[in-house]
Formats: C-alpha cells, structure tokens, sequence
C-alpha cells in the first residue's frame, strides 16, 4: 500500500510540474502572477478559512494542524475555470483547468508531518491591441506570459499544551516564468519580440499556532495565528531579442541573446513580503462550525527588479474571510445523506497591485459538499463565483466561476498488527 501510494504521489508530481499554469487572466501578467490558494478544498470552500483543524484532514494551510491528525492522509484537488473577461469594447470567455495541490500527512506518537508540492503562482495570458499609423499601414501589438512559481513543502505539527498546538512550514519554491512582447506591421514579413525568461528558486516559512478552548458543554473555540516572514527569492534571468513571422512557423528569423551582466540583472532578488493572519471560529464538534479571519500582506515592499512594470506598482494588501460548515448527523447510519458536509464561504480582498493608479480588489463566494467514503475517507466538490477589476476603473472587469473537486483518503500506518 505504501508503495503504491509513493508511486501515485511522484506521478501526479511529475504532471504537475510540466502542466503548472492554470490560469487565463491578464491580471497574473503582474508580480510573480496569479497567487493561488495554498489549502485544500476544505478550507477553500469556507472562503479560505485556515483556523479549523479535526483529525481526518491536512489543513495544508496551517501546519499546527498536523499535531491532531490521527490517520494517514492522502490529499489530491483538480480544478477546472472560465474567466470571463469584460472590456470596454469586448468581452472574451476562456477556459482553464489544472492540480492544485497533491500532499500526503502522516501522525505520529508525538508529531504530525506532511509533505506535497502546491502552485505559488501561475501566469498564463494574451492581450492584443491594433495601432493605425495610417489607413493602410497597421501595427499588431502581442503582451502574452506563461509558467509560474510551485512549492514543494514540509510541514510538521506538534501539541504543546493540552488545548496548543504549533506548526511550520518550510517550503522550496521553483519555476520560470516567460514574458513576451511582440509587434508585427502589416506587409512587413518578421516582426520584433522581445522574450524576457525569469527561473525562480529559495526557500520560505511559515510559522503558525492553534488554540481550541471548550467555552461550553458542546462548544468549541478556535484560535489561528500564523506568520511567514519576508524572506528573498533568486532569479535567475535572461532576455532574447527575435524577429521571426507572426505564424512563427517560418526558419527565417533570427535569435539574439542580449548580455544582462552589464546592467546588472543576471541574477536578481525577488522581495516576498511578509504576511500575517488571525482567525476566531466557534462550533460544535462533528457538527457545525462558523468563523472569520483577517490576513495582512505588506505587499507594498514586493520587489522583483527584472520584471518591473511602468503601469504596475504594489501596495499593502489585506484579505477578510468568512465560512463555516454544517453536518446534519454525522454518526448517522441508516441514511447517508445525512453524513454529507455542506460548506460556505465568503472572501473579499484588497490584492495588493495597483494597475494604473487603481487597487485591485477580487471578492469570491464559495459553496462544497462532502461526500463520505469507505472509512473516514471523503470527496469534496464544490464551486467558486468571484470576479475582480472593473470597466469604471479603467481596468478589465473579469468574472471567474470555477469547479473544483478534491480527494482526501485515509490509512493506517505503522500499526502493529496482533493475531490470536
């Protein structure tokens, strides 16, 4: 089993790397990208909450989670999405689907440890503009970006007191991330690109502690505060200049690397702010929980020198979150719906970029179920409706719905088996 199981987990790596962008918005073009979610769909579908913590599931946002697990979990989540993207004078629907996250959580006597690789951020767009310099002569202009940034994580979790528990999150970031800038004239064979090509590498934190305090015979409190310092990403980088067609299927063309050295930018720091988040939840066990989290991102200190652009600037960000879920019975055996898990959530959120003197906001709502297997394992499937941007502001207005479905399995490990 074990085995199996260690050969599912590098196969599902394996494809998650070489598939790592799952995004069509312009707004990842900024920063490093689209920063996704880094928790499960548990947590996702109650806006994002990270404060709730039982044993069954890996809290992939939380690592003080893991000092409660009392099974091996095994975790998967896919996604599929359509952006839909409003212009001032078009509107454009474009599909995405991808992993967001695979990670397997183990207990043990004293600790719970997990490990499992996430995407950070994803880019993935094409923009496009004609500009007439007469009546017979036209310009196209192309901006596209793919890649991304992934996590490869290891978390730890232990139980301090009766009602503490801390956790942390050491996390190795890698990717790369293609930048290209075209222009093609009409009647003119080769247009000019510019490819900008940024590798990624370094290692981050995140430290996090967890309360839960029964406040009455069947209620629980729970209390997260978690902490990631600004901490120093290298990139590794370079800038070609090529003409080529615009079917790009010609050999004519040429390839020019142009030498970054002299001005510096070979290598580069990339500044990840710090972050900062606290949650208050109230619930009874098994049954039904509700909460609320505030999380501060000094994104105003971002800096990544190779990729800076002239209408982009950043600015402190902050995220406000509100979810909970509810169980009918969850000991329930004559009827299996009545074990199902129902989960809502809310998010609203200052992001933090600030296109063309504007603050981008992004606002979401969540709905999920969770659909009991064998044992203690689940399914859980649910959908996001958020949007973000908007036409008064200048920017683009882009409504996004996703699906999402996630497997969460459990095991026993390391049991001495007795026979009689």
């Amino acid at each position: 089993m074990i085995r199996n199981t260690l050969k599912l987990f590098v196969m599902l790596a394996g494809s998650f790397i070489f598939s790592q962008s799952s995004t069509n918005s312009p707004y990842s073009y900024a920063g490093l990208g689209e920063q996704n979610f880094s928790g499960t769909h548990v947590n996702r579908f109650m806006g994002g909450l990270e404060i709730y913590n039982d044993s069954i599931h890996a809290n992939l946002s939380n690592p003080s989670s893991y000092a409660k697990l009392k099974l091996t979990n095994y975790n998967l989540g896919l996604n599929y999405r359509i952006n839909n993207m409003i212009g001032a004078n078009e509107t454009k629907s474009i599909s995405s689907a991808g992993l967001d996250y695979i990670g397997v959580a183990l207990p043990t006597k004293h600790f719970g440890f997990g490990f499992g690789i996430i995407p950070f951020t994803s880019v993935g767009y094409k923009l496009s503009y004609l500009e007439n310099e007469n009546e017979d002569d036209e310009i196209l202009n192309l901006f596209q970006g793919e890649g991304g940034v992934n996590k490869v994580f290891f978390s730890v979790g232990f139980n301090a007191l009766k009602y503490f528990s801390f956790g942390v999150t050491l996390n190795y970031n890698f990717g790369q991330i293609i930048y290209e800038t075209a222009r093609f004239q009409d009647q003119v064979t080769l247009g000019t690109v510019l490819e900008n090509k940024s590798s990624v590498s370094g290692l981050d934190l995140k430290i996090s502690s967890h309360m839960e305090i029964p406040v009455l015979e069947d209620l629980e409190l729970q209390v997260m505060l978690s902490y990631a310092p600004q901490v120093n990403l290298t990139s590794t980088n370079s800038r070609f200049f090529n003409t080529r067609p615009y079917s790009g299927t010609s050999n004519f063309g040429s390839n020019v690397e142009i030498d970054l050295i002299d001005f510096g930018l070979n290598k580069t720091n990339i500044r990840i702010p710090h972050i900062i988040s606290f949650g208050l939840g109230v619930g009874e066990e098994r049954k039904w929980f509700t909460g609320a989290q505030y999380t501060m991102n000094a994104m105003g200190n971002f800096s990544h020198k190779f990729l800076s652009l002239a209408n982009v600037d950043y600015q402190n960000a902050y995220q406000f979150s509100l979810g909970g879920f509810y169980i009918p019975d969850y000991s329930s055996i004559t009827s299996y719906w009545k074990r199902i898990v129902f989960r809502m959530g809310f998010r609203h959120e200052l992001t933090g970029i600030v296109v063309n003197n504007f603050g981008l906001k992004e606002s979401g709502i969540n709905f999920g179920i969770g659909l009991p297997l064998a044992g203690f394992s689940n399914t859980n499937i649910g959908f996001e409706y958020g949007s973000r941007g908007g036409v008064d502001d200048n920017l683009f207005k882009e409504n996004f719905w996703s699906f999402r479905v996630g497997f969460s399995l459990n095991d026993k490990w390391f049991i001495k088996r007795k026979f009689n």
